[in-house]
């Protein structure tokens, strides 16, 4: 299984891990890299890796978007959805070209997002970007293999008939070899604790898999781990928090005051979790060999030391986590029984060491293990289903 990239803002950081040898490739964002820049990068850190074409919102110019050319407020000003049906083809043409000047491993089709997906969503995919770039990818003779982007909706999971109904439509595409497959996540939890929402989306990823269709998992945080035991062909690591949860407000052009930066957290593979840097100077002051529940890098020693200034613009908290996360996805057994055993194992081993933590330092939601019983029964629900 892969472990891609999921590039953003600072997207230095993850060449410069990548170029380490952390990670199998990484997904480019038009919105945070103009499109010459992304044409000079070498090509070592581009023939692994592909882009996300982020045509979510038509004509959203956000950030460095209107510097591609396939944007379509470039093709036509107020571009709106009618227009797709006179410039749908220009469209695929253009994105499929300036993917194939990049030389990615993978042609993506993009895909639009909607609030609530209307009832005719399926067939205006298909007609507005499937079927024009993978017509266009045939005349041109391109064998690179083609990537569909899908955005899977709470209720695309949850409910039965749609659920059914996305899946149908994905596995009908002959002519894709796989789907780089996006959760909507909109959960107020930094760590999802929903068991439906989770053992749906296991079953959801195991269903393409089992049709023959590569699943290449986008915007994941921690339960990427978890997404594995699906046997995906990829996951993705992300620094800030909207790289690991996909919302759609990361690609509006919002005007918006100042924001708040988030707290400085640090990641923990024993824990599988972020802890917030405020409990680790309370570990370090309460808890004997506290250190031992952090993994060792080349970042430690310097987050480490007494006058480090945490926050989350230094870059030694995220390349801890590229080196960390990365190593801890690939050590998981290659065999899809091994690995549930296995992660079973750690995560129940995981709630135990929270339980010693706390005895001495209380920790809030978003940095305890609450989400990990969720997960040890969201596992063993999926154990019973693979037995069906």
């Amino acid at each position: 299984m892969k472990v891609y990239h999921q590039t953003g803002f600072r997207y230095n950081w993850n060449i410069d891990s990548f170029r380490q040898l952390i990670g199998d490739g990484l997904i480019y964002s038009p919105i945070n890299i103009d499109a010459d820049k992304l044409l000079q990068l070498d090509n070592s850190v581009k023939k692994t890796g592909f882009l996300d074409p982020q045509l979510y919102l038509l004509n959203e110019a956000k950030g460095t978007l209107d510097t591609y050319p396939y944007f379509p407020g470039n093709l036509k000003p107020d571009y709106a959805t009618p227009d797709l049906e006179n410039s749908h083809l220009q469209l695929a043409q253009l994105c499929v070209d300036f993917q194939l000047q990049n030389n990615f491993e993978y042609i993506v089709i993009p895909t639009r997002y909607y609030v609530d997906n209307p009832t005719s969503y399926f067939l205006q995919s298909s007609d507005y970007f499937v079927i024009p770039f993978c017509d266009y990818l045939k005349q041109k003779g391109i064998k690179k293999k083609i990537l569909l982007s899908v955005i899977v909706k709470t209720i695309m999971l949850t409910d039965e008939e749609k659920r059914n109904e996305t899946l149908n439509w994905i596995t009908g595409h002959l002519n894709i070899n796989g789907v780089y497959l996006i959760f909507e996540d909109n959960f107020t939890s930094k760590q999802i604790k929903d068991f439906e929402f989770l053992l749906n989306a296991l079953k959801f990823i195991q269903v393409l898999k089992n049709n023959g269709i590569e699943v290449h998992l986008g915007y994941n945080n921690t339960e990427a781990i978890l997404f594995s035991i699906a046997m995906p062909d990829s996951v993705s690591i992300g620094s800030y928090e909207n790289l690991r949860s996909f919302g759609i407000k990361r690609f509006q052009d919002l005007e918006n005051g100042p924001m708040r930066g988030p707290r400085a957290r640090l990641y923990s593979s024993q824990l599988f979790q972020w802890i917030d840097y405020q409990y680790i100077d309370a570990m370090s002051k309460l808890l004997k060999h506290y250190e031992n529940y952090f993994d060792e890098s080349e970042y430690r020693p310097l987050m480490f030391m007494p006058d480090y200034n945490w926050q989350f613009q230094k870059p030694e908290p995220y390349k801890h986590y590229f080196y960390v996360f990365y190593r801890q996805i690939k050590s998981l057994p290659a065999l899809q029984g091994d690995r549930l055993e296995t992660l079973k194992v750690q995560i129940k081993k995981a709630i135990g060491l929270f339980k010693t933590i706390e005895d001495s330092v209380l920790l809030d939601d978003d940095s305890n293990g609450s989400h990990l019983p969720t997960w040890v029964n969201v596992i063993n629900a999926f154990q019973k289903e693979l037995t069906k």
